[in-house]
């Protein structure tokens, strides 16, 4: 169990790396049409990334449980710019990537309960 536990934080740390860095080039750089200000959209969307990538980096089990809640979220806005035409190769990196942020988190959290719960059984 304990094994399978760096494949699911390198799952999470992948999509959440994933969806800073796509973030911050498309707005910075690609984006051909921007209809917020860049420093308006990055200050409202890398916030709970970088506080979540805090949580996870230092193996916080709670900040797992956000990091399932905040890719819903993203995924959320990845299906809304996938039906832009400018901006669907934005939106279907953004949903990749919260694809691997959620399974990550998901499957992380679940190792973590069952190592925790393997460590409170006694031993005999």
């Amino acid at each position: 169990m304990k094994r399978y536990l760096w494949l699911w934080r390198h799952l999470t740390l992948s999509g959440l790396f994933g969806l800073i860095t796509l973030i911050v080039v498309w707005n910075v750089a690609l984006a051909r049409v921007q209809y917020v200000p860049v420093l308006f959209e990055l200050a409202i969307m890398l916030p709970p990334l970088l506080w979540l990538a805090w949580g996870i980096l230092k193996g916080d089990a709670v900040r797992h449980v956000y990091g399932i809640l905040l890719a819903l979220l993203y995924a959320m806005l990845g299906v809304w710019y996938a039906f832009t035409p400018q901006e669907s190769f934005y939106g279907i990196s953004m949903l990749l990537f919260s694809t691997l942020l959620y399974l990550g988190a998901w499957l992380g959290l679940k190792t973590l309960k069952d190592l925790a719960k393997q460590a409170d059984k006694p031993t005999e």
